[in-house]
């Protein structure tokens, strides 16, 4: 079991890099969400708008270079597989926005609405580069304290998936030298994950694959918070 370390190699990013970061994915996430709807004139008149947006607050220069040329796609033109990828940043972007105090922490078996995410940061307001000067980050240890919280649970995840059975998951973190596990007791059945109200060992395939691909994009998110990387998308998670 990855016990985690100190929290990493690079600068924890400033609260105006959160915050930056966190309204490029939602860029992101909002042009995948437009390309099932590629055929209405609305989609395309809200894609227009997030361009113009980007272009005139400078926050274009927030995405890196594969997400600027997603979110420039025109409609239509995104693959499946592209499309998942980045709905799932809205993942995320929840994470960045608990650490900037904007929104309360989610279940790790409840997805993100990413609408109600994204407004609350200042998505496609003119104003949100006078607004980046007054973020402000949670503390390190609260950070950290959330960090290992998502290590936990992303590798109870992936271990499930190597070796299927049930565990007394609470022990084994208590006994591996992580950090306190900070989860409600409505997470853990019988001392072991609880998803969707039921142990782990008897959630289906499909709420696993759900709460798997939670687990990664709120893990490394946390992980970039915390210095990890100084680019979000080369940020490694557990495997």
């Amino acid at each position: 079991m990855p016990v985690p370390g100190e929290p990493g190699r690079y600068p924890r990013p400033r609260a105006t890099d959160v915050l930056r970061r966190a309204l490029a994915l939602a860029s992101v996430v909002a042009r995948a969400g437009l390309e099932p709807r590629a055929d209405e004139p609305e989609a395309a008149a809200m894609h227009r708008r997030m361009l113009d947006w980007l272009r005139v607050t400078g926050l274009q220069a927030a995405l890196e270079p594969a997400e600027a040329a997603l979110v420039g796609l025109p409609l239509g033109s995104l693959s499946d597989v592209a499309m998942v990828d980045a709905s799932w940043r809205a993942e995320g972007i929840h994470v960045l926005a608990w650490a900037l105090d904007r929104h309360a922490p989610v279940p790790h078996d409840r997805m993100v609405d990413p609408d109600d995410v994204a407004w609350t940061l200042g998505f496609l307001d003119n104003a949100a580069p006078e607004r980046l000067h007054d973020a402000a980050l949670r503390g390190d240890r609260e950070i950290d304290t959330f960090l290992a919280r998502q290590l936990a649970l992303h590798w109870r995840l992936r271990e499930y998936s190597l070796r299927p059975g049930p565990m007394d998951f609470a022990a084994v973190v208590a006994n591996g030298g992580w950090a306190r596990l900070d989860i409600d007791d409505a997470d853990l059945i019988d001392d072991d994950l609880a998803i969707d109200g039921v142990r782990i060992d008897r959630a289906d395939d499909a709420q696993l694959a759900r709460c798997t691909s939670i687990a990664a994009e709120r893990h490394r998110a946390a992980n970039w918070l915390a210095g990890a990387d100084s680019i979000y998308s080369s940020v490694e998670n557990i495997t």
